[in-house]
């Protein structure tokens, strides 16, 4: 993209000729054989030189007036690995995400709202770990969202061994966090069954994440599934995992409450960084410094020499 850091000085240009055509105006007639004699002084005349020694100085100045606005070109950059924030979406992939109490069921509803919070969050590094009785890392923290959307779309069932590990996910999850240098993580864990397998149990991960990474890694639980549909959420250890690692849980009972959760957590974990995205710009003014003084120094020659013709210097 191009701009001018100061256009306002555009301006500028008008202004001067306009006082300079005024000036014109109001100065008595001179003799034939004048010469204008640029943009700081005279009148133009019909000589054959008069056009070009007009056109020439003014140009010139219309040219350092562009330098002075400072024409800069720009290119949008992504962020370094310091900035924004790192998230990690752990997602349950158990036979129960299957349920269709949500429309058209729980994961793919699951993933409609993942895909809108991404979509929220342009300058921050998200992952993606799927996990049931095992976890698996599908994705680390990344700007590109483009893959990271493809591989949401993409999640599904069948792949590893049924069942649900919260634990497990919960500490793949983690890991994914560990090489992070940003001062702000956040784990949004989903899961809508208990804890029926898996090798550690899934406070005992909550607390290792807390006493090794203190307050920069906020885990945000959500409990996905209505009352009475067969299908029973372990609340009380999600609720207990958030609130050990400066987090919430969300009771989410159906698509919109989905949305809703990412929204919230969207706003709990602002992002620091322009909304627009990071613009690097370059400055171009040297080369229009450069030929407006170069088309000065022509027009002032031009001068000098219809001056000698006309006025019969020697």
């Amino acid at each position: 993209m191009i701009r001018f850091a100061f256009w306002p000085i555009l301006f500028l240009y008008p202004v001067i000729l306009f006082i300079a055509l005024a000036v014109r105006k109001s100065s008595s007639p001179r003799k034939r054989g004048a010469v204008f004699t640029g943009p700081f002084g005279g009148t133009p005349t019909v000589t054959a030189g008069g056009f070009f020694t007009a056109f020439v100085p003014w140009t010139g100045l219309l040219l350092l007036i562009i330098a002075l606005a400072r024409p800069q070109s720009g290119f949008e950059r992504l962020p370094d690995a310091g900035e924004g924030v790192d998230i990690v979406i752990a997602l349950d992939v158990s036979t129960s995400m299957l349920a269709e109490d949500y429309n058209p069921n729980r994961l793919e509803a699951a993933k409609d709202a993942a895909l809108e919070f991404i979509v929220n969050r342009p300058n921050d590094r998200i992952g993606l770990v799927l996990y049931a009785a095992e976890p698996i890392t599908i994705c680390p923290p990344t700007f590109d969202h483009s893959t990271l959307t493809r591989f949401i779309t993409n999640a599904e069932l069948g792949f590893l061994t049924d069942g649900t590990a919260i634990g497990s996910g919960l500490a793949t999850a983690a890991c994914g966090l560990g090489s992070s240098s940003t001062d702000r993580r956040v784990i949004v864990l989903l899961s809508d069954g208990v804890e029926t397998a898996g090798v550690v149990d899934p406070i005992t991960v909550a607390e290792a994440i807390s006493i090794l990474h203190d307050d920069s890694i906020a885990v945000y639980t959500v409990a996905i599934g209505r009352e009475n549909s067969g299908y029973e959420v372990d609340s009380e250890t999600l609720s207990a995992i958030a609130q050990l690692n400066n987090g919430r849980l969300f009771n989410v009972y159906n698509k919109d409450d989905l949305e809703s959760v990412y929204a919230s957590i969207d706003s709990l974990e602002a992002s620091t960084l322009p909304e627009h995205g990071l613009f690097v710009y370059k400055d171009h003014y040297l080369s229009w410094l450069i030929w407006g003084l170069l088309l000065l120094a022509i027009g002032e020659f031009s001068r000098w020499k219809a001056f000698r013709v006309t006025g019969g210097g020697q």
